[in-house]
């Protein structure tokens, strides 16, 4: 008897963290997109192997909007979920910088520097307070997708209606004088088919991926894009803390820098095989040069003094920052071979 009641007493005393921990991610893209197919759920597995089956993620339907998904983590509603700071306008004035237009081309350039950049000089601003950022970074840029025009002249768009998808590209599209229409990208093909828009910056994939070929017949493109949606992966506070130290350690391993280059290579695949898609569909590509895309520069330059301004005021030397960033893109760009 005296050996069970001993037995019961170590067994009370086994540390919580020691039991299996299911992690409820909130998902609100379909099963099938890339992003649950070839980062979630690679995650998801190589989490299970490194905690040996201790910390799984269990992917559930949305549990809210997108636009929601910050504030369900921090809530706890939900334990971890992807969602884009621009859809919570004016709340994530800090990671702009990752939207800035004129950057890099590439996924994995411009995310690593935006990383690198973001951890440097505003970690500490705690923008994602409330919740654990477990990584952000950018997809392919945003270039200007069009029903029959191209921007061989500013006069060429003036006037076009264009969907956008945040406040940066709303900046961006008023000043080159076209008429800015916010919608959600699964209204994009409704509208465009209607001739409620005559096209949208986005993503080059987004137009394959959408079905969106068939009317976004000609693509405007800038080195570094006319702007970037800036995305994050957040863990709530609560349950990072139901895990033990040791598989904290594991996660920790896979998130940051390790997660931001998973979903960076992911997109600039992505991106790659629907400009090779487009072109074989017929779809006409433009690149912006000499004095049309000098032009543009001079009439977007606002747009990076927006943000040092907008980042003072939070206490970031916002000019070194952005020095900052674009020397890492540099860096990193010659590291990787990669022309933008």
């Amino acid at each position: 008897m005296g050996a069970v009641a001993a037995l019961g007493i170590l067994a009370g005393t086994l540390p919580a963290a020691a039991q299996e921990v299911v992690l409820r991610y909130s998902n609100w893209v379909p099963a099938t997109h890339p992003i649950i197919t070839k980062v979630i759920e690679p995650l998801a597995r190589d989490l299970e192997a490194a905690t040996e089956g201790r910390v799984t993620i269990e992917v559930l339907p949305a549990l809210g909007p997108p636009p929601g998904h910050f504030d369900l983590v921090k809530n706890e509603v939900a334990d971890m979920a992807f969602s884009v700071h621009g859809y919570t306008p004016g709340r994530f004035a800090l990671t702009e910088i990752g939207e800035l237009p004129f950057t890099h081309n590439h996924a994995v350039v411009n995310s690593l520097a935006y990383w690198n950049t973001y951890k440097r000089f505003m970690m500490d601003a705690n923008e994602h307070e409330g919740v654990r950022l477990l990584g952000l970074w950018t997809n392919g840029p945003y270039q200007l997708t069009m029903r029959g025009d191209l921007l061989t002249s500013i006069d060429a768009v003036e006037g076009k209606r264009i969907r956008v998808p945040g406040p940066l590209v709303e900046r961006v599209s008023t000043a080159l004088g076209m008429v800015p229409i916010s919608s959600s990208v699964t209204d994009a093909y409704e509208q465009v088919s209607r001739g409620v828009i005559n096209g949208m910056f986005q993503q080059i994939e987004t137009v394959w991926n959408f079905n969106l070929s068939e009317y976004l017949t000609h693509i405007s493109t800038v080195p570094g894009g006319f702007a970037h949606s800036s995305q994050y992966l957040v863990m709530s506070n609560a349950a990072y803390e139901r895990l033990s130290e040791k598989d904290r350690a594991a996660l920790d391993a896979l998130t940051g820098e390790a997660l931001v280059l998973r979903f960076a290579e992911m997109w600039q695949e992505e991106e790659e095989a629907a400009i090779g898609k487009l072109k074989e569909a017929g779809a006409v590509f433009h690149e912006v040069t000499g004095d049309v895309l000098a032009e543009l520069k001079e009439r977007l330059a606002f747009i990076e003094d927006e943000w040092v301004q907008a980042a003072g005021e939070r206490g970031i030397d916002g000019a070194a920052a952005l020095a900052f960033y674009r020397s890492e893109i540099k860096r990193l760009a010659a590291e990787l071979g990669v022309d933008n």
